[in-house]
């Protein structure tokens, strides 16, 4: 006959078998499912358009800007223009008082008039006269000579005194004087003579002041130096203006550009002949084309950045100067792209790699990267197509890990990158 179980030991076989139970079935999940490792979000490779792009702000200009500004002190009589008019070159713009500047006209056209009547009086009767009286001397030099020399043979016949004699020689020397006197008037005032010249030259000084005068006035009259639109004014009628203050701005007809200063971190993406595509942020659904032109070959210390230009070569009607917009600037693009999210390429020691999903462990593999954008990045090498690469930012290499599916998102292939 068996021995019965005391009864206090069979209430603890019960819960002992639970506790085992539960144990195996612990035991069991643990194995399951850690020792497998932790679900992973995995994605492959995927063909399609990538691009690289740049996103900036920059300024409308236009290529050149001209200030207009007063060269004289006068007072502002009348002003034909207002901001945002057309106008053409030539076209009188701002005028200032000129009467002073009209009477010193007035006097230099008369002083050039008295100047010419001088040098022709010179010309048609002063040459002429000396010409005469030189002729004339010339004779009368002539004559007391002769006279003379006739009176010296009578005198050595003792025809007529010393006395006489001395005033025949007294007669030649004044004769000789005013010959002298009549030869060097008529050279002076010969064309090549010195009264001649100064007359000429008086011409010259009163012409000179005529077109001094002619300038000053003109300086009154402010006018476009070329075809624009004006885009500023600072002068109203009664104003004084002094010389050098701007007046009128007028931006010239030409190419229109923008300005950007483009961060220096991103210099390598830029090079000159890009395309690009800029919207205004007063009108945001009307984008229009623009090309890269220009890249300054320094930077500016104090903001590290580096000046781009870009050309529109048809700007649209509501472009203004200064007016701001986005441009976004294409640097490489493929339209068929092996690519990856960008969340998937890891560095570390300067090297970059994917962690790939292989008999249920996390690998590193070295991968060569292309085009990158901040959602896709290219790959050249060192992925096959059908890889699985896993997205988990947690998972390290050598992992033990499960494949979960990821989520897949649209228009992801290709994003602007941002910059300034």
């Amino acid at each position: 006959m068996l021995n019965a179980v005391p009864t206090k030991s069979r209430q603890w076989v019960k819960p002992a078998i639970i506790v085992v139970a539960v144990a195996v079935v612990a035991a069991l999940l643990w194995t399951f499912v850690f020792a497998r490792g932790p679900r992973v979000e995995v994605v492959t490779p995927q063909v399609g358009p990538i691009k690289q792009t740049l996103v900036f702000s920059a300024r409308v200009s236009s290529i050149a800007r001209i200030d207009m500004a007063s060269t004289v002190t006068a007072r502002v009589e009348r002003v034909m223009v207002r901001e945002g008019d057309r106008v053409k070159a030539g076209q009188l713009l701002i005028q200032l008082d000129d009467d002073e500047y009209s009477a010193q006209l007035s006097q230099a056209s008369a002083s050039l008039a008295t100047s010419q009547a001088r040098l022709r009086s010179q010309n048609e009767v002063a040459a002429p006269v000396s010409s005469q009286a030189q002729q004339q001397a010339q004779t009368n030099l002539d004559f007391a000579r002769q006279e003379l020399s006739r009176n010296r043979a009578l005198i050595e016949k003792g025809f007529i005194s010393e006395a006489r004699m001395k005033e025949f020689e007294r007669a030649v020397a004044v004769a000789q004087s005013s010959f002298e006197q009549s030869r060097s008037q008529a050279a002076s005032n010969s064309k090549s003579g010195a009264e001649t010249q100064a007359a000429s030259t008086r011409i010259k000084e009163s012409d000179a002041a005529l077109a001094l005068a002619r300038a000053r006035l003109a300086q009154t009259r402010v006018v476009a130096s070329a075809d624009g639109r004006v885009v500023f004014r600072g002068v109203e009628v009664g104003d004084v203006v002094q010389p050098g203050r701007k007046l009128l701005s007028v931006a010239a007809d030409g190419e229109t550009r923008l300005i950007a200063q483009i961060d220096e971190k991103n210099l390598s993406l830029m090079r000159e002949g890009l395309k690009a595509a800029a919207s205004a942020d007063a009108f945001p659904n009307q984008p229009f084309p623009a090309e890269l032109t220009y890249l300054s070959p320094a930077v500016d210390a104090t903001r590290g950045t580096v000046e781009a230009r870009l050309r529109i070569p048809a700007p649209p009607a509501f472009l203004r100067d200064d007016m701001t917009v986005s441009v976004e600037v294409i640097s490489s693009q493929k339209d068929r792209a092996m690519t990856l999210p960008a969340t998937a390429l890891r560095e570390a020691e300067g090297k970059t790699f994917v962690l790939t999903l292989i008999n249920g462990s996390a690998k590193a593999t070295p991968v060569r990267v292309g085009i990158r954008s901040p959602l896709r990045v290219e790959i050249l090498e060192g992925l096959a197509a059908d890889a699985k690469v896993i997205l988990d930012a947690a998972i390290v290499d050598g992992k033990r890990v499960r494949e979960r599916a990821a989520p897949r998102k649209a228009g992801a292939l290709e994003s602007p990158m941002p910059g300034s």
